[in-house]
């Protein structure tokens, strides 16, 4: 399978080419997702609800996932997400699609080492890093880039009849325009925004890199003087449960790895047959999950063959 760096180096230049590169963005999507939710599980007591913040952070990670899904659709795709190869394991030294990680990514509870590992994930684009760092990897943003370009130079035929999933303030996509500003908002929301580390644009809502940022540095990000500060309202960390990885409660770790599995093979069958998203069932893995964390044993996100 291509690499992010590679596509970026290379561009997309066929439609066999834009699928493949949608799919490696799910996968990429995906991974973010696991990470994510054992932080936000982990939380125990809560004064200044950081686990609102990761609440919308996976919230808009899951969206991302599936307007890339859509995306893939769209062009005569079709997303391969049930099954073993899918699922990464943890811990991550490079994300999939190759983009390598300073920091180990990987099941954790939410801690300020382990908030350094999430901003790192969101780092984003910086345009003075990359005028003077010309060899540095090829970022998420820059991937995204790449897509949007292909849309743009392909002008791909897009299926009307093909199945895709809801997503709020979303529509069907219908035309290049409708794929470009899916991609601007996965942009946007996520990881591609050209900003200082220190300081978003203004016309921009914070991206995950700050949300996340604010409750490292214990601090809201707010305007003074026209330029973004942290010096808001104090944030403090929660209390939170600790867990690792454990080899026992074989029945318990079980039954998680099952109710995954399943909400992946349902969710791979919205856009295979059309049908709707089973709600009910992503609350299932987040009870599992939550009642592992709550014992302290790490949820594992790993495939597991079901009827």
């Amino acid at each position: 399978m291509n690499t992010i760096a590679e596509f970026v180096s290379s561009g997309i230049h066929t439609h066999s080419e834009l699928k493949r590169a949608l799919q490696l963005a799910m996968q990429l999507e995906f991974s973010t997702i696991p990470p994510y939710l054992c932080a936000q599980w982990s939380i125990r007591e809560d004064p200044d609800r950081v686990e609102g913040i990761l609440h919308k952070v996976v919230s808009q990670e899951m969206i991302h996932f599936a307007l890339v899904g859509n995306l893939l659709t769209a062009v005569g795709g079709m997303p391969k997400i049930a099954n073993k190869s899918f699922l990464p394991k943890y811990p991550l030294r490079r994300l999939p699609g190759d983009v390598p990680q300073a920091l180990p990514v990987g099941l954790r509870p939410l801690t300020k080492s382990q908030l350094a590992v999430l901003m790192q994930i969101e780092y984003p684009e910086f345009p003075p890093i990359a005028v003077l760092t010309r060899n540095r990897p090829a970022t998420i943003g820059a991937f995204y880039t790449t897509i949007e370009e292909a849309f743009h130079r392909l002008n791909p035929p897009l299926d009307p009849a093909a199945s895709w999933v809801q997503v709020p303030f979303a529509k069907q996509i219908l035309t290049v325009t409708d794929a470009i500003a899916s991609i601007d908002r996965i942009k946007s929301e996520g990881e591609g925004l050209e900003d200082s580390p220190e300081e978003p644009s203004p016309a921009h809502n914070l991206a995950h890199y700050y949300l996340f940022k604010e409750v490292h540095v214990g601090r809201r990000l707010i305007r003074v003087d026209g330029n973004w500060k942290f010096e808001g309202a104090p944030i403090s960390m929660p209390e939170v449960f600790s867990f690792r990885r454990c080899i026992g409660h074989r029945k318990d770790r079980a039954h998680f790895r099952i109710v995954l599995s399943q909400l992946l093979t349902h969710l791979e069958h919205c856009w295979s047959s059309g049908r709707t998203v089973d709600v009910p069932a992503m609350f299932e893995v987040k009870l599992a999950g939550r009642a592992l964390v709550e014992r302290g044993i790490r949820p594992e996100f790993v495939w597991m063959d079901h009827s």
